[in-house]
């Protein structure tokens, strides 16, 4: 299923070095992350043995706070229903949905539900996200903010699930609705929260390894590396597209890079790039679709590769986009030579195999 962000590759994504993080564990459904030491927990008045714990967060310039929750709930079922019940219920609240997407979290995928309304008079917007492990108690998350600020929080959280890991050290499943689980507890049952070392070669065998040509792009205003294979070259980087180049590469591969905050999920934009690129089409003889797979750099990486003809002769096209850390690339490229096409596509797919994006400090 869908992987992104493998454990070894958090270092690459995670706070400034400067800045100091407390350790959070979510006792019930065995997770943990990094947070700054400035949240602070708020305690519960409404239950005693309430599951839920509730983070005040500062907001740089701001008087105003951030909210974080995280809770669980018990959910055995599709994707799609899971967003519909959630599109529902806000439409019944008369608050608006503003988007919904997927992200892509330690291979799980993370189903997130943006939305606006307004609070005692204070415009707001709230993101929940349900942590689709295959487990009967699944992580819910919670986090709301004024929303002139949320742009900001998001992007300090999206920091923050750039360290999420399972306390057992087992990088977790994606659920499906099709097997049964087993039911939740009646009374629920704290995970087993006895450290262990996740970045180990022991439990750990496919280590994350960067590629060694680091390529500086802005992509909403952040600086961002795209990570590519020795002698490959980054040129004409205009705001957040460039062109790369590789040896023997027979021409350029257009790549532009997304922000999940203002853009389309990356299997959303690289269903559109693919459309755009089937309509120069007069006939396609072969498409074959990869991923999303995660490689060696942990970047879950898709391609859709056709070969056909346009009304000139033969036509051969790739798209492929890979996410990471909340940022993706879209890559396209097309051939009319058959035979260039042939050695190209074997030099593009080993650079799928170790393409990959980091937060420049």
């Amino acid at each position: 299923m869908k992987i992104a962000l493998l454990i070894a590759a958090v270092s690459c994504l995670t706070f400034p070095q400067d800045t100091p993080t407390a350790t959070f564990t979510e006792p019930f459904v065995g997770f943990q992350f990094k947070h700054s030491k400035a949240w602070t927990i708020v305690k519960s008045t409404k239950r005693k043995d309430s599951a839920r714990t509730t983070f005040s967060i500062p907001i740089e310039g701001s008087s105003d706070k951030a909210e974080l929750d995280i809770d669980r709930t018990d959910y055995h079922a599709s994707i799609d229903l899971w967003q519909t019940i959630q599109l529902r219920a806000n439409e019944q609240l008369h608050r608006q949905m503003v988007r919904q997407w997927t992200q892509e979290v330690l291979g799980v995928s993370m189903l997130f539900s943006r939305v606006e309304y307004t609070e005692r008079g204070t415009a707001m917007t709230s993101v929940l996200g349900l942590f689709y492990t295959k487990t009967s108690q699944k992580m819910l998350i919670r986090l709301s903010s004024p929303a002139g600020s949320f742009d900001k929080v998001f992007y300090e959280f999206g920091q923050v699930l750039e360290t999420l890991k399972s306390v057992d050290g087992k990088l977790p499943e994606e659920d499906d609705p099709s097997k049964e689980l087993a039911p939740a507890p009646k009374k629920p049952e704290r995970a087993d929260l006895a450290p262990h070392p996740i970045d180990s070669p022991k439990n750990h065998k496919n280590q994350a390894k960067m590629a060694p040509v680091a390529i500086e792009v802005v992509v909403s205003t952040r600086k961002l590396n795209l990570r590519i294979p020795e002698e490959w070259k980054g040129e004409g980087i205009k705001d957040n597209t460039l062109q790369v180049t590789g040896p023997l590469l027979s021409k350029p591969l257009h790549i532009e890079l997304f922000s999940l905050l203002d853009s389309d999920p990356a299997l959303t934009a690289l269903t559109k790039v693919s459309s755009t690129s089937l309509a120069n089409f007069v006939k396609v003889d072969r498409r074959e679709d990869t991923g999303p797979t995660n490689n060696r750099a942990g970047c879950s990486v898709s391609s859709t590769w056709r070969t056909g003809t346009d009304a000139k002769g033969s036509l051969m096209t790739c798209e492929a986009a890979g996410s990471m850390g909340g940022y993706y690339f879209v890559l396209t490229y097309s051939q009319t030579d058959a035979v260039a096409y042939k050695a190209d596509r074997k030099l593009i797919e080993q650079l799928l195999k170790t393409i990959s994006l980091e937060i420049v400090p």
